[in-house]
């Protein structure tokens, strides 16, 4: 059976854009009139993937079956994205990292103790930051699995103390998101996207909170052992598509999910390079997308020699290219950088 994709592309700009889609040469993305695409990459999955592009205004002379479900994904590109807790999702939205481990591969150790943590949360705000992201559990590459009341100790009285603003707890247990949501938590970041924990998804669905679903391909411990896909693109793109069934089948509002494809999360550096440069598939799933590359080893193995510590550079022009697919989120540790680079490239984008 043949599967059909859509992904926007030659993407226009300000004016540009803005014209363009008055004269029907070209549609919005998540109605933003800033940013507009002018074809679409079709894609046919079967025993032999095919591919082609079609201008938006040629599109009536697809066959009938193939131009339904191409405007039928295309409806969901275009489409409003709703806010979220607030957040209006016509803008950037930047998630600050906060790690309350000893042991996370960039700041393990730094912001451990709850001073620190409380003092980190007030800085990361302060420079742009619009939710924090609340995690006492690494997931880097090889790392072990920690109890639930080890975690739940690590995080709940940081929750506790910085509940005046946006929360989202980084957990893949179930027990801990319920214990988080219960101290001031508003969003769920799992980064097994409920795969972990059998009880997540009826947890989820019962707590009815925003949702950020994380892709990952195995566990932290084994993740990086040679990851493979039939198609790395498509594969999560179908993964997506699953677990946005299972949530709204019990009634789970869809404009609560968030995708994020999970940069570094079982993927070789083609694949993490493949998710970033593409990521606009995923609009056509109708959610908001988050990328977080931040520091993540991918751009390590580009630079080589020259990689440095926090990875600077790789990580805005990371955050910079999917924000120019339309991308709303980004989960990040280095806030003022980040959020200079993105308003730039907001005000760039808008002439």
């Amino acid at each position: 059976m043949q599967k059909i994709y859509v992904r926007p592309i030659s993407m226009s700009y300000g004016s540009d854009a803005k014209k363009l889609i008055k004269s029907k040469q070209a549609l919005p993305v998540c109605s933003n009139k800033n940013l507009a695409f002018g074809k679409v990459e079709i894609i046919i999955r079967g025993k032999k993937n095919q591919t082609k592009t079609v201008n938006i205004n040629q599109l009536k002379s697809l066959p009938l079956r193939l131009k339904k479900e191409v405007l039928r994904k295309i409806k969901r590109i275009s489409q409003k994205r709703k806010k979220i807790l607030g957040l209006n999702l016509d803008t950037f939205k930047i998630f600050g990292v906060l790690n309350v481990t000893p042991d996370s591969f960039s700041d393990g150790g730094k912001f451990n103790k709850l001073k620190q943590a409380i003092i980190h949360s007030e800085g990361m705000i302060s420079q742009g930051a619009d939710v924090i992201d609340v995690g006492g559990e690494s997931t880097r590459p090889g790392a072990k699995l920690i109890s639930v009341e080890n975690e739940k100790k690590r995080v709940l009285q940081v929750i506790s103390k910085i509940k005046k603003y946006k929360i989202s707890i980084d957990t893949r247990k179930s027990q801990v998101m319920v214990a988080a949501i219960k101290k001031g938590a508003k969003i769920i970041n799992d980064v097994s996207a409920m795969d972990f924990d059998s009880q997540s998804l009826s947890v989820v669905a019962k707590l009815k909170k925003p949702i950020i679903l994380n892709h990952s391909q195995g566990t932290p411990d084994i993740m990086q052992n040679n990851p493979s896909y039939q198609n790395v693109l498509l594969d999560i793109y179908d993964y997506f598509e699953d677990k946005i069934n299972q949530l709204t089948k019990r009634k789970f509002l869809k404009q609560n999910i968030i995708l994020d494809p999970g940069i570094g999360f079982g993927k070789n550096l083609d694949h993490n390079l493949n998710l970033i440069s593409n990521i606009g598939l995923f609009h056509a799933l109708g959610c908001p997308i988050m990328l977080g590359p931040s520091r993540k080893s991918f751009i390590g193995k580009v630079m080589k020699d020259k990689d440095t510590k926090n990875r600077l550079g790789g990580t805005l022009a990371s955050v910079i290219t999917g924000y120019n697919q339309g991308v709303q989120c980004f989960r990040v540790h280095d806030i003022k950088e980040s959020y200079e680079a993105l308003k730039v490239q907001e005000a760039l984008n808008s002439i």
